[in-house]
């Protein structure tokens, strides 16, 4: 409960240990972490696992293409604009994303082409108002705005003729 803390311990330890196993499958196949990669010193109790950020990511990895759900961060270059949408879309899952550009036109061409359900601009939120959706192999459906009510709705179309 420290109101210093930015991120904390993963729920469960099956969860703690699968993200150092992404972490490890990251060093493994050649992804270097530039910080973090291990359980940080001084917690006796809990789950956490250190903020990772790594570089020389490649398209194919794992880390690249599954969702981590800890603190691990994948950092792939590109070239064109091109490369960096079709990168963005090579993945099995979509539940989010966020684009980052100084042209806040530009950034939302990209955000369009972008196969996720939800993508910030600058910045990532969620709001109960609108829809918060899956693609792909990421949640389970939508959730969140009048599309989230949905699941819990029937249908049904009536018709009868009017007599005169």
């Amino acid at each position: 409960m420290d109101p210093a803390t930015v991120f904390g311990p993963s729920a469960t330890a099956a969860q703690g240990d699968t993200v150092l196993g992404y972490i490890r499958s990251g060093l493994a196949e050649g992804a270097r972490a530039t910080t973090g990669g291990d359980v940080p010193s001084g917690f006796d109790r809990g789950f956490s696992v250190t903020p990772t950020v790594f570089a020389d990511v490649t398209p194919g990895m794992r880390i690249a293409r599954e969702e981590v759900f800890g603190p691990v961060l994948s950092i792939l270059r590109y070239d064109r604009l091109e490369e960096a949408i079709g990168i963005a879309n090579n993945t099995d899952f979509g539940l989010g994303g966020t684009v980052f550009s100084a042209d806040e036109d530009a950034a939302l061409a990209v955000a369009s082409r972008v196969d996720t359900g939800s993508i910030g601009i600058k910045f990532f939120a969620a709001s109960h108002a609108a829809p918060f959706a899956a693609r792909l192999g990421s949640g389970l459906g939508v959730e969140f705005g009048l599309e989230g009510l949905h699941v819990y709705l029937k249908p049904q179309s009536v018709h009868r003729r009017i007599r005169s």
